[in-house]
């Protein structure tokens, strides 16, 4: 664990992205308290994968976004959206 603060996880994409954080489990998902909306949690799933800081001792437990981004409700007057593509 990085001792200088206590963290051992950082949270990559989403709302959340490059927050430090400390988990206890290895393996899952868990909810981080979005900073500056404390009302907001936003979902993040727990990874093998580890990432490095210089002057760390130890590498960060990546967590990656779990949650779906909201999806465009921004309309263009006489703009159409097209239909998603199908597949071959």
């Amino acid at each position: 664990m990085n001792a200088a603060h206590g963290c051992n996880a950082i949270c990559l994409g989403g709302p959340c992205h490059g927050l430090l954080t400390h988990i206890d489990q290895d393996i899952g998902a868990l909810t981080i308290p979005v900073p500056h909306r404390p009302e907001t949690r936003a979902r993040y799933r727990i990874t093998r994968e580890r990432v490095r800081y210089r002057g760390q001792a130890e590498p960060y437990v990546a967590l990656h976004w779990a949650d779906q981004p909201p999806a465009c409700t921004t309309a263009v007057p006489g703009r159409s959206v097209p239909p998603p593509a199908s597949g071959p």
